[in-house]
């Protein structure tokens, strides 16, 4: 149980946060909160979800940004008013997440070039793409549209429903070779080659994922703000490495949880909250947020370290 700790810390802290919350906002924890938090948490889960990915094979994917700004920006602007043209049109966009990110599994799988480099030069050129395409902010978002991803059934918002399918999602990932190819990658890429695992395939289907996830987030985030921004996409990049880590990722690869990432997600969306309810200055939260990551992140770090040190000790 001991060497479970690590995975823990994440779900403890949380559960602090919220507590915390409860004790100095009476009566605000409840499932209309719940159905506020889980709406403007899910885009950056959805991303955080494609980047874990990534990051389980010991990659990176910076190019998340450019893509959630793409299909933000293509969302806000060019969809209609008309049912099967925003099903057809969300269909699209989704499938165009998984074009762009199977580009940047080709690119560093037929060019070696590394995961960093890769997808910052196309983040670069999606991002370039996305101002080509809306110059500002802007954007005439359907209601139709907002109101079925924003809808409640029985008071359960779809963004919880949609959080807790991922987490089935990724419990059944687990069960099946590709997602134990996932993680056999980032344990050791050269054993998993010798095993007979198609590596090459392996990583251009895991960044289309991660590309298929980002146009997730930034289709919500259309129906969540009823507007599009050509920069949308940029506050995720280096969030979602921090939620995946928060959540027990492993920046080396081949360790790490989408349910762990999700509950990153949570921990730096309320904290945000937490700091304010505490009487914390406006200009101050970014600074207490930071020092607040630091201090989770050191703890997950040494938590891991230890474990790893038990590890060597067997």
């Amino acid at each position: 149980m001991k060497l479970k700790l690590n995975y823990l810390i994440p779900y403890i802290v949380l559960f602090i946060i919220i507590l915390v919350i409860g004790f100095l906002q009476h009566n605000v924890v409840n499932l209309e909160w719940l159905g506020i938090k889980t709406d403007s948490i899910l885009p950056l889960a959805f991303a955080t979800v494609g980047q874990t990915l990534v990051l389980l094979t010991g990659g990176i994917d910076l190019s998340i940004g450019g893509i959630i700004c793409i299909t933000n920006s293509l969302e806000a602007i060019k969809m209609t008013n008309n049912p099967i043209n925003i099903i057809m049109f969300t269909i699209g966009m989704l499938l165009l997440g998984l074009i762009l990110g199977a580009i940047n599994g080709l690119i560093i799988v037929k060019i070696r070039l590394q995961p960093f480099i890769a997808t910052l030069i196309t983040w670069s050129i999606y991002g370039g793409i996305a101002l080509w395409i809306l110059p500002t902010d802007r954007g005439n978002v359907p209601k139709s549209f907002i109101s079925a991803l924003l809808a409640r059934f029985g008071g359960i918002p779809v963004s919880l429903i949609i959080i807790l399918i991922l987490i089935g999602w990724w419990v059944y990932l687990q069960r099946i070779p590709f997602g134990k190819y996932i993680l056999a990658l980032g344990s050791n890429q050269k054993a998993a080659y010798l095993s007979g695992v198609n590596v090459d395939r392996i990583k251009i289907m895991v960044y289309a994922m991660s590309g298929f996830f980002a146009a997730c987030a930034g289709v919500y985030r259309t129906a969540q703000v009823a507007s599009g921004s050509p920069t949308a996409g940029n506050g995720f990049i280096l969030t979602t490495v921090a939620a995946a880590v928060i959540g027990g990722t492993s920046l080396a690869g081949g360790e790490g949880s989408i349910i762990g990432s999700i509950i990153g997600a949570c921990i730096l969306k309320l904290l945000g909250d937490l700091l304010v309810f505490s009487g914390v200055s406006s200009y101050w939260v970014s600074l207490f947020q930071g020092l607040s990551l630091i201090i989770i992140i050191a703890i997950v770090s040494v938590s891991n370290l230890i474990k790893s040190r038990r590890k060597i000790r067997i």
